[in-house]
Formats: C-alpha cells, sequence, structure tokens
C-alpha cells in the first residue's frame, strides 16, 4: 500500500474556489447594488411617516396660558408670567369700559330726574296758588252783630281771617275761635304786625244766629271779632264763595236743637281781598302767627302801608 501525503489546509468557500477575476467582479456588482437600495430604502423610510402621519395626525389643542407664557424661576422658586387684563370677562378692558360707561350714565340720569322733580314740586306748588287766588272769596253781603251792611269791600286795607261757624256749636268752633284770639294776641304783641289782622266770624246757621244771637257769642272770645249773619240765601252765597261746605238735618221741628255740620278751615285775605292761605284744624296758634307775620312782611316790603 502506497502512503499518499495530504496538506492539512481547511477546505475553501465557494467564493474563494472562483477563480479570481470573477470574484473581484462579482464584488463590485455587489457594492453598487448596496448603494441603490440605500436611497430607495430611506425614501420608503419617508413615505412611511408620511403615511402614519396623515392617518393618526391629532388636531391642534389650544395652548393654556401656563404654556403661552413659559414659567420663569427665581431663586429656586418656579413665577408663571400671567396678564394684567384677561381677554374676556368682567375684569377684561371691554368690561371695564362697559361698567364705566354704565355707571356715569347712571349718574347723569339720576341728576337729571332729581333737577326735574324739584322744579315740577315748584310748579305744583305755584300752581296751587294761583288756583286758590282765584277760587276762593268774591262778592257777598251780610249784616254784622250791630245790624250794619257788611260787603267784601270791608275787608279791604287789612289782612282778613275769616272763619265759618254757628253760634249753637258745643266744641270745634269755640276751641277754633279761641286759637284765632291766641294768634292775634302774638301778632299783636309784635309792633311790625300789630292791628295788622281783623278777624271775622261768618255764620252758616242763619234760621237761629241773629245779629243779636252773634253779638252776645263773640263775648266770650277776642274783642276784635266781627259777626256777620244774614238770610239763607246771603249765607249760601257768601259759603259758596268761599268754597265752604255746610249742612243742616232736613227734619227740624220748632225749637228742636240740632247741629251744623260744616267745613273747619280758617282763611287768610290779603289787603286786597285775594285769597292768601288757608288753616286747618291741625295749625296752631303759633303756626299761624308766624305764617301770617311772614305774609304781612311780605306785603310791606312791596312798599305798601296797612
Amino acid at each position: 500500500m502506497l502512503n499518499r501525503a495530504y496538506t492539512t489546509d481547511p477546505p475553501k468557500s465557494p467564493k474563494e474556489q472562483l477563480p479570481k477575476n470573477e470574484a473581484v467582479k462579482n464584488e463590485t456588482s455587489n457594492t453598487e447594488a448596496a448603494k441603490d437600495e440605500k436611497p430607495k430604502s430611506e425614501a420608503a423610510k419617508s413615505d412611511d411617516v408620511k403615511t402614519e402621519s396623515a392617518q393618526g395626525e391629532k388636531p391642534k389643542e389650544k395652548l393654556k396660558d401656563s404654556e403661552r407664557f413659559p414659567s420663569r424661576t427665581f431663586g429656586g422658586k418656579s413665577e408663571t408670567k400671567e396678564r394684567l387684563f384677561p381677554e374676556t370677562g368682567p375684569l377684561s378692558l371691554p368690561g371695564i369700559g362697559i361698567f364705566l360707561t354704565t355707571a356715569i350714565g347712571l349718574f347723569v340720569y339720576f341728576n337729571y330726574e332729581k333737577e326735574r322733580v324739584g322744579r315740577e314740586r315748584k310748579e305744583r306748588m305755584n300752581r296751587v296758588e294761583t288756583v286758590g287766588t282765584a277760587d276762593i272769596g268774591g262778592r257777598f253781603e251780610l249784616v254784622d252783630q250791630d245790624h250794619q251792611m257788611f260787603t267784601e269791600k270791608n275787608m279791604l286795607g287789612k289782612f282778613h281771617v275769616v272763619y265759618f261757624g254757628f253760634c249753637h256749636c258745643p266744641d270745634i268752633c269755640p276751641e277754633e275761635m279761641d286759637k284765632i284770639g291766641d294768634a292775634l294776641d302774638l301778632l299783636d304783641a309784635n309792633a311790625d304786625t300789630k292791628d295788622a289782622v281783623q278777624p271775622v266770624f261768618i255764620s252758616c246757621d242763619p234760621q237761629r244766629d241773629t245779629p243779636v244771637e252773634v253779638k252776645s257769642y263773640l263775648k266770650q272770645f277776642h274783642s276784635k271779632f266781627i259777626g256777620l249773619t244774614g238770610s239763607v240765601e246771603q249765607v249760601r252765597t257768601t259759603c259758596k264763595a268761599y268754597r265752604v261746605y255746610f249742612s243742616k238735618p232736613p227734619k227740624v221741628v220748632g225749637d228742636q236743637d240740632y247741629l251744623v255740620d260744616h267745613a273747619i278751615y280758617t282763611y287768610l285775605m290779603d289787603p286786597d281781598g285775594v285769597f292768601v292761605e288757608v288753616y286747618g284744624k291741625d295749625k296752631n296758634a303759633e303756626y299761624m302767627a308766624n305764617d301770617i307775620a311772614k305774609r304781612i312782611k311780605k306785603f310791606k316790603d312791596t312798599g305798601r302801608a296797612l
């Protein structure tokens, strides 16, 4: 048997088994193919990203103030930058502007209304005085306690206070007559108003209040009182001129006693016979005296004497 010698080199790969020229050629072609594959893979990758973005893209959310205005850090503490005025709401610039405009408008409106109400009040007061002057008082003809004729002309040249009542009145008339007497005493105590006012009592019960009855009745009151009475028609005309209501019971037999229902007012007439003021039961003597004194002064300030 023949002994053959074998080499110990390992077996070659298929590539190594190719001839040298063939191996170089194959390696060059593989390198070029790899270069061509790289751009294609990047383009494909870009297309894939676009496709995923188009399919799964979410709408952008409105950024919060903390994101729009980034925080700043001072000494380890974080501070968020905030706006001076919010964009909407009552504390925004438009909201503050509307509030100021409304406040100014209301201020102007209420001032205007206050002045308007004041003007209307003064006009109403003037209208009442004018209407009273035109409607109260007028021509009349009566007889005094001394049986002398007395008309509206006898009331010229002085202030007169006129009260309507009846001699058989148990309480109200005496109270009002006393009040008038007290007011006269207060006026006569002042030199500027002394003897400037003449009191007049007019009966609204002519069937019983004769001149003699009236004279006897007035002795209970102030000595300056002039008492007037007359026929039923004369008294009715006078009461109508002064807008005084009075009523006698419809069924009275013989000397039967009765009461007369009448208005309880005292009228102040000026020296020209013009109505000036009316005093109700609620006004006391001091009020009447003070008010009359003011009107006497106003009259004298015009240069006229009493």
